[in-house]
């Protein structure tokens, strides 16, 4: 994978329009720049966009999404890792499709936040902070490994829930720094 010597992007709450601009002077790979466009253009609810100092062809995006089933509307959070031309997603369940969403916590809804993007060889780490009650975070990651994993599409727990905390009651605060 080439390195430039280029500075770190993250645009919020991106539009076409505001990707442009925030990607003048930086010559990103033609699939990176088709990936950033179509997501934009498929995925009304981009919420942000990380793409990493030193490198073109890197990126993590955060997407909320809606899906209305038979049961009632189901609502993820998604993160789009894009490395080399291959993108693997993970999609975190906010609500599923039977629950009220009245009786969840609202830190369930708050934002996730991409923190950290770095690569090393062909692994994508992912650093991430989540909202816990008491308007505190944690710092959780993933590492997202490209040369043995295809693009895919895999649905996960939310962060939240896989890493032990309980989606009725978010209490346990983390310090920033831990690692998982």
């Amino acid at each position: 994978m080439e390195k430039s010597n280029t500075w770190r992007i993250v645009v919020l709450e991106p539009d076409p329009d505001e990707l442009n601009r925030a990607l003048i002077g930086r010559n990103l790979s033609p699939g990176l720049t088709a990936f950033l466009k179509n997501l934009l253009k498929t995925k009304k609810w981009t919420r942000k966009i990380n793409i990493p100092s030193g490198h073109d062809d890197v990126a993590a995006v955060l997407v909320f999404t809606t899906s209305l089933k038979e049961g009632g509307l189901e609502i993820f959070s998604e993160l789009h890792v894009y490395f080399g031309g291959k993108t693997i997603v993970e999609k975190w369940q906010v609500v599923g499709e039977t629950e009220r969403i009245s009786l969840l916590p609202k830190e369930a809804f708050s934002a996730i936040d991409i923190e950290k993007v770095r690569v090393e060889g062909a692994q994508v780490s992912v650093e991430f902070s989540v909202p816990i009650s008491g308007g505190n975070s944690s710092t959780l990651g993933k590492t997202f490994d490209f040369s043995v994993e295809e693009s895919r599409v895999r649905i996960v727990p939310h962060p939240l829930l896989e890493h032990g905390f309980d989606r009725h009651r978010i209490t346990r605060p983390r310090p920033r720094n831990h690692r998982w």
